[in-house]
């Protein structure tokens, strides 16, 4: 079944940073990269992985409505079985995680640190934690 993995927290919350680090940890376990998927989008970044039994896509837009529909709708349209994503607790960015037929949605709720000292620490349970999920 596919599904789409949001990672739901407030803004400035270490959303991207967490999502940044995916993909190291897929090519680190087998994956590796579809060529011409990966774009750059500012701080954010769209890319494709696959392991020769899945095709997971990953993104960390997800500050609007507009640029998680665009982000997963590039992401299905490359046949991704799995997509990863950024949402925000509000503004209306999990309404458009549930608009893809034939996609399962689930939020990770994105954990906080409490001192710029602990960020590297929930940063990598998280990312460890959508690994997982994958």
């Amino acid at each position: 079944m596919s599904r789409i993995i949001a990672l739901k927290g407030t803004g400035n919350s270490g959303k991207t940073t967490t999502i940044k680090l995916l993909p190291n940890i897929l090519l680190a376990n087998g994956y590796s990269r579809v060529a011409g998927m990966h774009q750059n989008h500012g701080s954010d970044f769209l890319d494709v992985f696959e392991n020769g039994k899945q095709r997971v896509g990953v993104t960390s837009s997800g500050d609007t409505y507009d640029l998680v529909n665009d982000r997963l709708t590039e992401l299905i349209n490359a046949k991704c079985d799995v997509c990863v994503c950024a949402c925000r607790t509000s503004g209306g960015t999990h309404i458009a995680i549930h608009k893809f037929a034939g996609y399962t949605s689930h939020f990770e709720q994105k954990n906080y640190a409490t001192t710029t000292a602990q960020e590297p620490i929930v940063n990598s349970a998280d990312v460890n934690k959508l690994f997982s999920l994958i």
